[in-house]
């Protein structure tokens, strides 16, 4: 079957991204050129930015022309949004099984601890237990576009932070009456709740966690004990470390050994994900209507800055809605034919720390139940 030729270009560019990482981590080990650089910093650290800046010059090359390009920007970055828009319908349905996993009313092959949630939070495009997403969900996704109750549609770190969503179900707390802050749980799952009549699956017992709480306390208490007793004999590398998050380490690195073309590229893509990271809501509501090419009502409001951060708001859900049948087609093709989800260089690194976590967890678990004498293994 031939590929439309939208997809078969996204694929060639996957590919060209996946040679461009192979060949920049190789020469980064390989080449002496580097290794005056990397001795300034703690070689623990080193091992992870070699990797992680490979998939970023990955990105710079393959992407960093139309981050220069000011409207494919604004494209870009709805197409993006409408891509998190999709992934967030999976993770309220990821969530409710987590629910009734904890209570102990399903079992899934393969999840033997609480923590895992959230290593398949990471990686949701590939979630082996919830079923693709339909037209109707979709159709419920724009309609919470539409409804006014979008507040803080993107941004979310934890999807799947039971005990904190847990916390606030049970007491009650109304965002918006009760207080001016964000609420925890994000709007689309109490709105998906209300629709798909859900909402009774956080009354269910956390039977499977607060089992493991207690086991977890336990190994705690004794790590610490021994954290504790080895840093007298604990010796230390002082060089800093390096981390592909620190930017000014990132473009100094790039100066140094890439071409002006490629530090260009760097420029151009960390300036906008920096904005997009910082969410520098009035600046970018005032760009975002500035760009839209068409003209956006503002509502009355005595605070003329959130009046024109809810229309830019209101303006960008908008896009987004538009660019969701489209982005959903993709989806479906996608699914249909086998073919993977590529995933973005945050969301590799949430994977990378939510799989340390998972392996913490699951010895922690071990641990405890060894304290109290019980069999070392997840049969609780």
């Amino acid at each position: 079957m031939q590929l439309p030729a939208n997809v078969q270009e996204k694929f060639e560019e996957e590919i060209r991204v996946e040679i461009i990482r192979q060949q920049t981590e190789e020469d980064l080990r390989s080449n002496p050129l580097y290794q005056e650089f990397f001795d300034q910093f703690n070689p623990h650290s080193v091992e992870s930015f070699i990797k992680n800046y490979a998939r970023r010059k990955a990105l710079y090359i393959t992407r960093g022309q139309e981050y220069l390009n000011q409207q494919e920007q604004s494209d870009l970055k709805f197409k993006m949004m409408a891509e998190e828009a999709l992934w967030a319908i999976q993770q309220k349905k990821l969530f409710n099984l987590q629910c009734q996993w904890r209570a102990g009313q399903i079992r899934l092959k393969g999840v033997e601890h609480c923590t895992q949630f959230l290593s398949l939070a990471a990686n949701i495009q590939h979630c082996p237990y919830i079923s693709p997403v339909s037209r109707a969900e979709l159709d419920l996704y724009v309609q919470f576009l539409k409804s006014g109750n979008a507040r803080q549609v993107f941004g979310f770190d934890n999807w799947q932070d039971y005990e904190a969503f847990k916390t606030e179900t049970d007491s009650g707390y109304i965002p918006g009456i009760d207080s001016t802050n964000d609420e925890h749980m994000p709007a689309w799952f109490r709105f998906y709740d209300e629709h798909m009549g859900t909402a009774h699956l956080m009354d269910l017992p956390d039977v499977k966690g607060e089992k493991e709480n207690k086991y977890r306390s336990l190994a705690r208490q004794q790590q610490l004990e021994n954290i504790r007793r080895q840093e007298a004999k604990k010796t230390n590398d002082i060089r800093p470390f390096i981390s592909i998050f620190d930017i000014t380490i990132v473009e100094s690195f790039v100066k140094k050994f890439e071409d002006k073309k490629t530090l260009k590229y760097c420029r151009a893509v960390e300036s906008f994900q920096l904005q997009m990271d910082e969410q520098l809501e009035l600046e970018d509501a005032i760009e975002t209507l500035r760009s839209a090419g068409t003209k956006v009502s503002i509502k009355a409001n005595t605070d003329w800055k959130e009046a024109v951060i809810d229309a830019a708001r209101q303006w960008e859900l908008s896009q987004i809605a538009e660019a969701l049948p489209s982005v959903h087609q993709e989806y479906v093709f996608r699914m249909e034919n086998g073919i993977n989800f590529p995933q973005s260089l945050v969301d590799k690194k949430r994977e990378e720390y939510a799989f340390t976590l998972c392996e913490m967890a699951k010895q922690q678990i071990l641990d405890g139940r060894k304290i109290v004498g019980e069999p070392e293994d997840l049969k609780f």
